[in-house]
């Protein structure tokens, strides 16, 4: 059952709220790793949720609590969308990737991480305030843990210390090899060079591709493709379509910087560190918008999907819940029906 204070809270990210229009509210999407329903938010972006997939479960930081009274049970060890994270940090176990870090402990109110490649980090906040401004940190993520339960992006060799992240197609990875897609809002001619593209694992990268068309009426101009070690994409991919992963193009970095939201215009904020140590591959320069073609509304929606709809660490499986902790067997069925009931039933005037 769904909290109180997980519907209440505040939300955050690079684009604020979503305002009405443009999208639509949410409806749980068509995810290929199961989903639920997910409620509309308001205010700036970073979202919480409920219910649960199923996938892979990763590795981990210094992260903090969840819900703060929310919610009870025992630490989860999968990766789904909706989920609000949080939960006590776990240990990664002998015999797998990076054995003794942890893993999970932030909740999904957190899952924005700036713009900065290495934000995202709980008490690092190293992409949310640096030096004054907003979400422009760079950090080193080597040796850290993944408080969202996902590994940080790779790039290449020496960027920021991703080393021990790649290869590219290194499928240990939580969610599978990394990928891309690119994609445009809705009006935009279909053979057009695409306004966004995300960078993830596979399955989120599936997942958001999907969502997005769901929610936000996106056009996908090329769908999810495969990463080669290189940096680049497999022979034959049209670049134009699917522009290089150079990270001075990424608008906002998600779970960690785990997750990465791309955007071609000439306003896109940069850094002049965005690049350092970071080779490009031979590739077609992104063409880049003016800056008023951007669609604020469209980026509210694809801000407010990701907040609430990429895959991170289950904070808590349910065991008990308030009240109903105590509750004698045989109430239980009184309980199961009316939430039932609760869920089909229309809200009160």
């Amino acid at each position: 059952m769904v909290s109180l204070a997980y519907l209440l809270q505040k939300r955050r990210g690079f684009g604020g709220g979503r305002s009405g229009g443009g999208g639509g509210s949410k409806s749980g999407g068509s995810s290929s790793s199961g989903s639920s329903s997910k409620g509309s938010s308001s205010g700036g972006s970073s979202s919480s949720g409920s219910s649960s997939k199923g996938s892979s479960s990763g590795g981990t930081s210094s992260g903090s609590s969840g819900l703060s009274g929310a919610r009870t049970g025992r630490p989860a060890q999968s990766i789904s969308p909706y989920n609000a994270g949080g939960g006590a940090p776990r240990t990664i176990s002998a015999g797998v990737p990076f054995a003794g870090r942890q893993y999970g402990g932030l909740p999904r109110s957190q899952i924005y991480s700036g713009y900065g490649y290495g934000g995202g980090y709980g008490s690092f906040a190293r992409g949310a305030a640096i030096g004054g401004v907003a979400g422009l940190g760079y950090g080193y993520v080597r040796g850290l843990g993944f408080p969202y339960g996902m590994w940080p992006l790779y790039y290449g060799p020496h960027y920021w210390g991703d080393d021990e992240y790649g290869p590219h197609t290194n499928d240990s990875r939580p969610g599978g090899a990394l990928m891309a897609a690119s994609f445009s809002p809705p009006g935009v001619a279909a053979d057009a060079p695409p306004q966004y593209l995300i960078y993830g694992d596979a399955e989120s990268v599936s997942n958001m591709t999907d969502f997005f068309t769901t929610d936000c009426d996106a056009y996908n101009v090329v769908a999810p493709t495969a990463v080669d070690d290189n940096g680049a994409y497999p022979s034959g991919t049209n670049t134009t379509l699917l522009p290089r992963l150079d990270p001075s193009q990424v608008l906002a970095y998600y779970r960690a910087s785990s997750f990465a939201l791309y955007s071609f215009f000439e306003d896109t904020p940069s850094n002049p560190n965005a690049t350092v140590n970071y080779t490009e591959p031979i590739s077609t320069a992104p063409y880049l918008y003016p800056t008023s073609a951007r669609n604020s509304t469209f980026e509210e929606c694809l801000n407010q999907s990701l907040t609430e709809s990429l895959p991170i660490a289950d904070g808590y499986v349910e065991t008990t819940s308030g009240a109903t902790a105590s509750l004698p067997i045989v109430a239980w069925p009184l309980v199961l029906l009316l939430t039932f009931l609760a869920a089909i039933l229309p809200p009160a005037l």
